[in-house]
């Protein structure tokens, strides 16, 4: 036998055994994958109410925790179930949803579960390596179980930017691989041969086969606390860095001895981290870190990478660290406060009919550079006329008194009675710097529009409803005379009375329902009724039956 066909003879055993591992592999992994069907009911942060699916998989059998990503658990509540692999289906509760990274924690009760062996996927964050073979399992597409197959391509790439008003990651590295995965993707977990998940799918891009993965490193540091009831601690100085290469923080003023200790301290890595955003009024802004700065040290330790970095954001919460930052050639050395993350997240909402306020976000805050205060409300113009436009606005006043949080509108609304019309100064949020105030009014029935106040509870998984009812009555109406200018034309003389029978017609919609799309119709009626005060009116002005007509 000839060296070429021993050859050939040993790489096809070789790829078989290869398969046969993969597919043993597969087979005691795939149960622990679910398809993961959810309904948000409220526009919350950057989230449509919508309908959808996604993938999670199981990380912890005996306490029935399942991982997804962050943009699938929601920041706002949400409705969800687990289908396995035998179509077994059970009841999700959201117990974590992290503040910026994509990934967030379900969890179900694992006795309802009578006919699926549950076994959890280990996590391995120190697995995913350049050329690594890996396997996604998943519900791409929707079609519950999908297994693609790929070889890990890059590490150390920055997170993508996905656009307005919708879900952007920030200071951690993705992963990337040729998946070509689609819709339902989303919490796919990227495993080894070993059968453990070393990164989970996040975003792909559109123009591509290329999809990309969260490393697991913080994640495995909040399922550990999860599973330890402890607090999951995430710290921020409301700065995002990016990965620059040595040869672009170079020309940003990085000595040539600065790089090499770098290259010393951080062996494998490529560049160094720059600041790419400082959020006003912030820690990093008060403490003067600018844009362009480029990391060098905290606390005496070179940190050249997200991992290290997190680490010490989420080990120093509301302490101060020590950061040396090469601006321009210059050495700066500042202090800087590590705030709590989580209090920057919003967990409860303020429900005016339609309307729901809460706090702004930090996720919001960091895509529009603006600060971390104030209310945003989605929703707007089921409250407020001028508005027939489902985008986010930022309150300013609230019959005349300023709202920078729920408490403050908590305090105003309590002051206003039942349909009265009272002004409001508002901007959307990407008019922050451009003084665009826009002046309304707001008129709240009571009849229509239950204000009540949503929080967060972690612990059960939904939101604790507080109704707040001590609300004023109506104000008394005072009549108002009219005095209808006289017809001098003797020939139109007859059509004063009928002026005198016309009225205007004003129909506010509190709900969408019956195909309307207008939240406020105004048109003209005749009264043909004027003892029993009865008005005709076209359709089209009222034109569903759960309505508010004036």
């Amino acid at each position: 036998m000839s060296s070429n066909s021993i050859t050939a003879s040993a790489e096809a055993t070789a790829s078989a055994d290869a398969a046969a591992s993969w597919q043993d592999t597969i087979e005691s992994k795939i149960n622990s994958v679910v398809s993961i069907k959810f309904i948000r009911p409220f526009m919350f942060e950057t989230e449509n109410c919508s309908t959808s699916q996604a993938t999670g998989f199981i990380v912890d059998a005996s306490n029935g925790i399942i991982l997804t990503n962050r943009h699938v658990v929601s920041a706002g509540p949400i409705v969800a179930r687990a289908v396995f692999n035998n179509q077994e289906e059970v009841e999700l509760k959201a117990i974590y949803r992290d503040p910026i990274h994509d990934f967030g924690f379900f969890k179900f009760d694992p006795t309802l579960i009578k006919h699926t062996k549950l076994e959890e996927i280990a996590l391995f964050p120190e697995g995913a390596k350049v050329g690594v073979d890996i396997r996604v399992i998943g519900n791409n597409a929707g079609q519950q179980v999908s297994i693609l197959a790929s070889s890990i391509s890059l590490i150390d790439r920055n997170v993508p930017e996905l656009g307005e008003m919708t879900y952007n990651d920030s200071n951690t590295f993705y992963i990337q691989a040729s998946t070509n995965g689609s819709g339902g993707s989303s919490g796919s977990p990227m495993i080894n041969i070993a059968g453990q998940a070393v990164a989970i799918v996040s975003a792909g891009l559109k123009k591509a086969s290329t999809d990309l993965y969260l490393p697991l490193d913080r994640v495995k540091c909040a399922l550990e606390c999860i599973q330890a009831q402890t607090e999951v601690k995430r710290g921020t100085i409301q700065t995002t860095f990016q990965y620059r290469s040595y040869d672009r923080v170079c020309r940003l003023g990085v000595s040539e001895a600065v790089e090499n200790i770098v290259r010393q301290d951080t062996p494998g890595g490529v560049g160094m981290m720059v600041v790419r955003t400082v959020l006003p009024e912030g820690p990093g802004h008060i403490a003067g870190l600018e844009e362009g700065d480029v990391l060098y040290c905290i606390n005496g330790k070179t940190v050249a990478h997200f991992v290290l970095l997190e680490e010490l954001l989420d080990n120093n919460v509301g302490q101060t660290l020590d950061m040396t930052v090469i601006r321009g050639n210059t050495s700066v050395d500042v202090k800087v406060n590590v705030q709590d993350l989580h209090m920057l997240q919003p967990s409860q909402m303020l429900q005016i009919g339609g309307t729901i306020m809460t706090n702004l976000s930090f996720q919001l805050a960091n895509y529009y550079r603006v600060p971390v205060s104030g209310v945003i409300a989605n929703w707007l113009f089921c409250i407020l006329e001028e508005v027939n436009a489902i985008q986010p606005y930022l309150l300013k006043s609230i019959n005349g008194k300023p709202v920078d949080n729920i408490s403050q509108v908590i305090d105003v609304i309590k002051t206003i009675g039942n349909n009265e019309c009272v002004p409001v100064k508002y901007f959307h949020i990407s008019d922050y710097y451009n003084n665009s105030l826009t002046d309304g009014s707001i008129k709240i029935s009571h009849l229509w529009n239950q204000v009540a106040l949503y929080t967060r509870n972690d612990h059960t998984g939904l939101w604790d409803t507080e109704e707040i009812t001590d609300l004023p009555s109506a104000r008394d109406i005072e009549p108002t005379n009219i005095i209808f200018p006289a017809i001098r034309n003797a020939e139109a003389a007859m059509l004063e009375n009928v002026v005198h029978s016309i009225v205007k017609v004003k129909c506010m919609i509190p709900i969408f329902i019956e195909g309307n799309v207008n939240r406020a119709n105004v048109g003209y009626g005749a009264i043909v009724d004027a003892e029993k005060g009865l008005v005709v009116v076209g359709r089209e002005t009222v034109a569903s039956t759960a309505c508010r007509v004036m």
